[in-house]
């Protein structure tokens, strides 16, 4: 009985979003009505938050007594020992990491602590009799279950204060040392000008702050700068750029127009493409014989040390007669839904019309629409694989006619005398409230640190653009609006060791018109390490503008991210950050202790504990697992394990995605730790949010005390007493 019951709450208990849903808070409140108004309506009425804060005084008192709190000790030494061994690359990865280390092990603490006390609490004054003096009293099951709750809780809220004080101390002097270190470096002139921004900033701001920074709407990697006027964006060809474009496709709209009872995806599906070409503003032939003898899918090759210099015999009048785009289709993580093999009979799409205004066709066959079917979207992925060769794509197209768009797919009809189904790419809405078709996304090559920003001169070298629409404004100092840049970089120069240092040039761009724009700003960022620079005020007033970034050095690729660069628009104190990382620590407590006291009500103390850590754990651990409980993994195990007979590989295939289903089931009865995130955001120097407390309230509020009520109603029916 009490297995159904706990299974019974946890699927009605775990909120699973608190915005998507509210249906879970409905069941959470009924939870508690029926077990506290109609069940313990009694013990309700006779409630007493006095006897129940005895309870907890004795189990706190006890608690004390067994000596938990000199784990706090070991746990400060240790995090005193691990700091000083660790291998930082600067000041600021030191002090992160002495953060890190330090929560990691206030977490750990608390964490045991409570479910050993909890869970061995009950069972043990069972054990002893104990209990039988306090069931006598006049003390009800419901002021036991709260008292113990509390008590432990206190007892965890005692060694958070502990750590939280050594934090506090230990952090403060590592950062007030390291910071007079690098003050007396900046006046001796010992660093070397690629360092001295960053270390300027962090003597200014210090190493221990809290920031609350704005992220770019969007990243993109354009072969060409815009022009002001201009409609035409450019990528890349010899496998260095692509393109996206999003679609959202319904089941009905694949249905072929004048044939109601026929299947989705009957007729298959084309799509149209409208892309443009010119010749390439690069010369780059060793690049073009390594492509053209490489084997490696589209998107993928390795960079080359081929110069950047112009192309003189195709930079000129003449123009390509004919260029190639590969074509995917990917889901919404970007993985392949169809084998490319298989799509234009593995043949890439020919360009004949330089201008773009003629149509290319790739016809997708019904027998290959089973994947698409189950994408709710779904991305057209072209990829420039001529060499000496860009493309481009014009952003004019008008609302109502699909086919101006620069990608469309085209559900074919029965009969040429009935109009086809034309789709357009997904709508999103614009920054001024309008609501449009999905513009392509143009991207750079993927590589170990994102997307490949080639390196050269100003006027010849890629532009990648980061988007930022209504971002907050930005506390603006002296120098400026102060930005953060996080890069990767990658070399394709043979001798590292005497490389020239990578040099950025940022510039703040008006979206409306590319003519109004800052001076640009050189920033040198190092391989991993957080670069601080500042750009112009004036720029980012209104919070609607663009980051152009340029690489200046030669045969360097730095690697893009969408979250690469962000914008710091207010500094806080980190003191308050440090105490809301604690608090969350301490509701994750809260919820440990409840887990604990609720399985001690019915099982015995080693058993309790495992069932608490498998409760706690089970969502996590299903997460990790990824797309193994992923629709259709039966069927990937099956072909995997060579079954052959279509009656084992059926047997195996609905085994295994039975146990993906019920594993996905308890992943979303069980409570997400996930949400009791108390490090990530203060180790990266950023203001834990109030949406970050209120997150671990709700899992504590819809799972946490349904199930305290339920630990209630198993103590009460619970034979203590002879």
């Amino acid at each position: 009985m009490p297995w159904l019951v706990l299974f019974g709450i946890m699927v009605c208990a775990q909120v699973e979003s608190v915005v998507e849903s509210q249906v879970h808070w409905w069941v959470a409140a009924v939870i508690v009505l029926l077990g506290l108004l109609v069940y313990g309506f009694g013990d309700l009425k006779r409630f007493s938050l006095k006897r129940a804060w005895a309870v907890s005084s004795v189990c706190f008192a006890e608690s004390i007594r067994r000596k938990v709190l000199w784990i706090t000790p070991l746990a400060i030494m240790g995090v005193i020992i691990v700091s000083q061994l660790q291998k930082p690359i600067d000041e600021q990865d030191a002090i992160r990491q002495t953060i890190k280390f330090s929560l990691f092990a206030t977490g750990m603490v608390v964490t045991i602590t409570a479910i050993i006390l909890a869970c061995t609490n009950l069972p043990r004054e069972i054990d002893n009799r104990v209990i039988y003096t306090v069931v006598t009293k006049p003390t009800t099951r419901l002021e036991i279950v709260l008292g113990k709750v509390l008590g432990f809780a206190r007892v965890s809220a005692a060694i958070l204060l502990i750590m939280g004080v050594f934090s506090y101390l230990y952090l403060h002097a590592r950062a007030w040392s390291m910071r007079r270190d690098i003050i007396a470096r900046l006046e001796a002139g010992a660093v070397d000008s690629a360092s001295r921004p960053t270390l300027e900033y962090w003597a200014q701001a210090g190493l221990l702050n809290s920031r609350t920074i704005e992220q770019p709407d969007g990243l993109e990697v354009l072969a060409r700068e815009p022009v002001a006027g201009e409609t035409r964006k450019w990528f890349f060809g010899s496998d260095e750029g692509e393109m996206l474009v999003p679609f959202a496709i319904s089941e009905q709209a694949l249905v072929p127009p004048g044939a109601a009872g026929a299947p989705p995806g009957a007729a298959g599906l084309l799509v149209h493409v409208r892309v443009g070409f010119g010749s390439s503003r690069y010369v780059d032939q060793a690049q073009q014989e390594q492509q053209s003898q490489s084997e490696l899918p589209a998107g993928i090759a390795a960079p080359t040390t081929a110069s950047t210099a112009p192309d003189t015999a195709s930079s000129g009048t003449s123009t390509p007669q004919s260029a190639q785009l590969a074509i995917q289709v990917l889901d919404q993580n970007l993985n392949s839904l169809i084998d490319p093999r298989q799509l234009n009979n593995g043949q890439a799409i020919t360009l004949t019309d330089p201008s773009g205004q003629s149509a290319a066709m790739v016809h997708i066959p019904p027998e290959l629409m089973g994947n698409l079917l189950k994408a709710p979207r779904l991305y057209v992925n072209l990829t420039g694989i001529s060499s000496g060769v860009e493309y481009f794509v014009d952003t004019r197209s008008d609302a109502n006619d699909p086919l101006s768009h620069p990608v469309c797919l085209i559900v074919p009809s029965v009969s040429p005398a009935i109009q086809p189904n034309i789709i357009a790419p997904m709508p999103i809405e614009t920054p001024d409230g309008r609501i449009e078709p999905a513009r392509p996304l143009l991207r750079a090559r993927s590589g170990t640190y994102g997307q490949q920003l080639r390196g050269g001169p100003p006027d010849r070298s890629p532009v990648a653009i980061y988007r930022f629409r209504d971002a907050a404004p930005a506390t603006a100092g002296v120098q400026g609006v102060a930005f953060e840049l996080r890069v990767g970089i990658e070399r394709s120069s043979d001798d590292d060791a005497n490389a020239e240092p990578t040099r950025l040039q940022i510039t703040v761009v008006d979206p409306h018109n590319p003519d109004l724009r800052s001076e640009p700003v050189l920033v040198y960022p190092e391989n991993n390490r957080t670069a601080y620079f500042n750009l112009p005020a004036g720029h980012t007033t209104g919070g609607n503008f663009d980051v152009y970034i340029r690489n200046l050095t030669e045969h360097h690729y730095v690697g893009l991210l969408p979250a690469s660069l962000s914008m710091i628009s207010s500094v806080e104190s980190f003191d308050w950050n440090l105490a809301k990382s604690l608090l969350i620590l301490w509701m994750l407590s809260v919820l440990v202790v409840i887990i604990s006291v609720f399985c001690s009500t019915f099982l015995s103390w080693p058993i309790a504990i495992v069932l608490t850590l498998v409760i706690l754990l089970g969502h996590w651990g299903v997460m990790q697992l990824g797309d193994a409980t992923a629709p259709g993994i039966g069927n990937l195990v099956a072909t995997d394990l060579g079954f052959r007979e279509a009656s084992q590989a059926k047997v195996v295939s609905a085994s295994v995605e039975a146990m993906a289903r019920l594993l996905n089931a308890l992943s979303k009865v069980l409570p997400d730790i996930g949400r009791f995130s108390a490090i990530e955001d203060i180790e990266r120097g950023v203001t834990i949010s109030a949406a970050r407390l209120l997150s671990p309230l709700a899992v504590l509020g819809a799972f946490g005390l349904p199930m305290m009520v339920l630990s209630y109603v198993f103590l009460r029916n619970k034979e203590v007493a002879p």
